[in-house]
């Protein structure tokens, strides 16, 4: 027989909102726009670029978005078998 396990489906939707929150708040991050061109030869104008910056930002935030829809949907999986689970016993 497996393990029992238990997941606290309130702390994991609780984790999913502050994540959810957190990739908002770094969707709303602004950067200053650097244009490299501009600084030509001067040790700024070395630096990667603020568009890669602000596209890893992006890639960040989406990924955090996605990790909290995807604990969300398996909080109401655990939610959904374990209500299935319930009823068929209650029916023998």
């Amino acid at each position: 027989m497996g393990e029992i396990a238990h997941v606290d489906l309130d702390r994991l939707r609780h984790l999913a909102a502050g994540v959810s929150t957190a990739a908002s708040e770094v969707a709303d991050l602004r950067c200053p726009e650097l244009h490299p061109d501009e600084l030509r030869g001067s040790a700024v104008g070395a630096v990667v670029t603020s568009r890669r910056f602000r596209a890893r930002l992006e890639e960040v935030g989406t990924a955090m978005r996605e990790w909290a829809g995807a604990a969300r949907r398996t909080a109401d999986a655990f939610e959904h078998a374990d209500t299935a689970t319930g009823e068929r016993i209650a029916s023998r």
